[in-house]
């Protein structure tokens, strides 16, 4: 249980310091004023049919998400410039650092959605079940970059480094997301998601000739067992690859001396 405690001490830690990140809440800020927005424009004029509307506002939540785990990780190395010699607890070196930090912002991502759900619930509330649905997803697959992103860059370092891990995470969310929506085109049992992505309603050419707001089971359970099938075995690919460079600096370490 000793071991327990620490390590959910050290997400602690990792989230706490996220908590007082400025960037993050000015995206977060940003993006449910963006919400309260494009829902009194709607109130108002009734601009957009109800599929445009909620797709649009799908889009607004993965944009603001994915920025969430930009500024997470400017903060972080901001943070880490502010210590020169960091703790064994801060630094990224300490062991299991980078599963840590991987879930602290799968936990933060959570929590930034879920602002987002709950302003949506309250304008959207005929909607509900819809906007949890695919609010749900959205954080599905929006937890695919950081895990990508640890994937390239393990030790979550800053610089040029990180700025191809984040765009080589950003290419696999999209590659993700267009894999489902195609599926959703020539498979029957994957139609039903294809109206989770804003660019089915975007672009004629990937729209779908029905729309499917509320999504019933069993699909609804396959769907999540998918999404969470995918994140887990990314999750252990993760895993594997830290256990890996362990051994390899650990081995490093002995050769030295």
């Amino acid at each position: 249980m000793r071991g327990f405690f620490a390590y959910t001490e050290a997400v602690e830690r990792i989230l706490m310091r996220q908590f007082g990140n400025r960037l993050l809440w000015i995206v977060a800020g940003t993006g449910l004023f963006i919400v309260v927005y494009l829902n009194e424009i709607q109130r108002a004029t009734t601009r957009w049919p109800t599929e445009h509307l909620l797709a649009l506002l799908n889009f607004v939540v993965e944009v603001v998400l994915l920025a969430s785990f930009a500024a997470a990780l400017v903060w972080e190395g901001y943070t880490q410039s502010r210590r020169p010699q960091p703790s064994a607890a801060f630094s990224t070196d300490t062991k299991g650092y980078t599963i840590k930090f991987h879930l602290a912002i799968v936990l933060l991502l959570l929590v930034v959605a879920g602002l987002h759900l709950v302003l949506l619930g309250y304008f959207q509330y005929i909607h509900i079940l819809t906007v949890l649905q695919r609010g749900f997803l959205i954080w599905l697959t929006v937890i695919l970059a950081p895990t990508v992103y640890l994937l390239v860059n393990p030790k979550a370092r800053g610089g040029l480094q990180g700025v191809a891990a984040f765009f080589v995470a950003l290419l696999a969310l999209v590659v993700a997301e267009w894999t489902v929506v195609t599926l959703s085109l020539v498979s029957p049992a994957w139609e039903r998601l294809g109206d989770v992505y804003y660019w089915n309603q975007l672009f004629p050419q990937v729209a779908q000739s029905q729309i499917w707001l509320t999504i019933y089971q069993p699909y609804l359970g396959w769907y999540f067992l998918g999404y969470l099938g995918g994140n887990l075995v990314l999750y252990l690919a993760l895993v594997l690859r830290i256990l890996a460079l362990e051994r390899e600096d650990t081995k490093r370490i002995g050769g030295a001396r």
